[in-house]
């Protein structure tokens, strides 16, 4: 299961703070939640992983294609910052 909370941090910063399991079906969520984001030009998204206990290497792929210059990753464990490093240098 995963938890979603969006917090604006500014007028043109929003984090989006997972909490719980991300999986590849959760992935979909995710993706509704930043959807609204992605098409403001100029918005900045943060991915908060600070919460998530675990994540699938499907999972992983998903976010690695969502990564671009206006969607960061911060706060991952450092089993899901070397699955993100593993899965990017495959891709």
């Amino acid at each position: 299961m995963l938890k979603i909370t969006e917090n604006f941090e500014t007028a043109d910063t929003v984090r989006l703070r997972l909490d719980g399991t991300l999986s590849k079906d959760a992935v979909g969520e995710l993706a509704d939640a930043y959807s609204p984001h992605r098409d403001n030009a100029g918005r900045t998204v943060i991915l908060d992983l600070a919460g998530v206990e675990f994540m699938n290497d499907q999972a992983a792929r998903c976010l690695i294609k969502m990564r671009n210059e206006r969607l960061s990753i911060v706060n991952c464990s450092p089993f899901i910052a070397t699955l993100l490093e593993t899965v990017a240098k495959a891709e």
